[in-house]
């Protein structure tokens, strides 16, 4: 990556570069308060193309380089702690559609047109990185004018509030649009909305799915009686001991999962179903992503039965708790697996929060542990045998 302007600017906020073997892109760096910001900025003006695949393997050789910089990077000092490392991707020139299809699914992704000098930032992205967007207008007007766009991450047009200055003259003039105009903007805003919107439910519609029929499936049960009453939810398929082992009712293990013992119980189980299940999803594809649940819920109910069956304690077994352990498990497995950190998740807090849970479980009454210890493994073994990290090398 060769642009003068860039370079530049990112020499004068104090970034330094970093040579990398990604030949596609340019890597500058500073430390700052025990963790990096990074720009890697991709040259697309020699036709360059990849897909968002290949984008994120490349974001992820990145990262990985500067959460573990020690005998790496040359120049960094060993002891020094890295705790976090937030990074922003500048696409410079080249294709309009590799640029939308990368701002449209990736996050912090900026696009720096060369020739009219213009920043253009989606409006799914964020609006600033650390003072970097000013230095970019300026540095890009060169005292004279700098411009900057937001696009919805659809396909609709641009959305354009361009900024003039006469230099030393000291005045600003920012561009009108009429009714019909504006009218028309905000057609195209609420339709890349739409089109977001869509993109996250094709992502996620698995977890989707699960959380939806979780939630009927409670509202039909209450309409017929008391979710908290454990002789109504063990006649409705929740899991006792004595049903699978005379009445060999093994069913239960699995409809078990879909049921909750009141309204809290549901919403807490839910909500942590839809922020690591939308997450696993992304990463597995849909269909690992329900074998890993459909894993996890199944040893969750078998360790379950099988505790209960060896120390004699029996209760009325219920929740998805179980499963959705297993989906920690293997996002555990993903954190282990891209080297101790994924997604703003590390290694260190993921464990944290399993060994917390665990124990507070334990040192409560009414909780299902050995199912939440079931699923956590079973989910780790089924995401270890169904999920392999892409090697492709650039």
């Amino acid at each position: 990556m060769e642009n003068a302007v860039v370079v530049n600017v990112l020499r004068g906020e104090g970034y330094r570069y970093c040579q990398t073997n990604l030949a596609e892109a340019g890597i500058y760096y500073k430390y700052y308060q025990e963790g990096f910001h990074i720009v890697m900025a991709v040259d697309l003006s020699g036709g360059n193309r990849f897909s968002v695949q290949q984008y994120r393997s490349m974001e992820e050789h990145a990262m990985d380089l500067f959460y573990h910089p020690q005998g790496r990077l040359g120049d960094f000092p060993d002891g020094f702690p890295v705790y976090h490392v937030e990074m922003l991707t500048l696409l410079i020139g080249g294709d309009s559609e590799v640029e939308r299809k990368l701002c449209a699914e990736c996050r912090n992704v900026w696009v720096y047109q060369p020739q009219s000098g213009r920043l253009l930032i989606y409006e799914n992205q964020p609006g600033d990185f650390f003072g970097l967007r000013r230095a970019l207008e300026q540095g890009a007007g060169g005292g004279g004018w700098a411009g900057t766009s937001r696009q919805g991450a659809g396909t609709g047009g641009w959305r354009e509030t361009p900024r003039q200055s006469a230099g030393g003259g000291g005045w600003t003039e920012t561009s009108r649009q009429g009714a019909g105009a504006a009218y028309a903007s905000a057609q195209n805003t609420a339709k890349n909305r739409l089109g977001i919107l869509w993109k996250n439910i094709r992502a996620e519609y698995v977890t989707i799915a699960l959380v939806a029929v979780n939630v009927i499936t409670y509202l039909v049960l209450e309409w017929l009686g008391d979710t908290t009453n454990g002789f109504f939810m063990a006649e409705h398929g929740a899991m006792y001991p004595d049903f699978i082992r005379i009445n060999h009712e093994w069913w239960r293990i699995i409809t078990a999962g879909f049921l909750h013992f009141g309204a809290v119980h549901l919403v807490n189980n839910m909500v942590i179903l839809y922020c690591m299940g939308s997450r696993l999803e992304r990463v597995t594809g849909h269909l690992k992503y329900f074998l890993i649940y459909l894993v996890s819920l199944i040893g969750a109910g078998m360790l379950s039965y099988g505790m209960m069956l060896r120390t004699g304690d029996y209760a009325v077994s219920a929740g998805a708790s179980g499963a959705i352990f297993g989906v920690i498990g293997g996002f555990l497995w993903i954190v282990i697996l891209h080297r101790g950190r994924f997604e703003q998740i590390t290694t260190r807090g993921i464990v944290m929060m399993i060994v917390l849970t665990i124990y507070y479980g334990f040192s409560s009454a009414g909780i299902d542990n050995w199912g939440h210890i079931g699923g956590l493994l079973a989910g780790f073994a089924a995401t270890v045998i169904l999920y392999h990290r892409n090697r492709q090398k650039y």
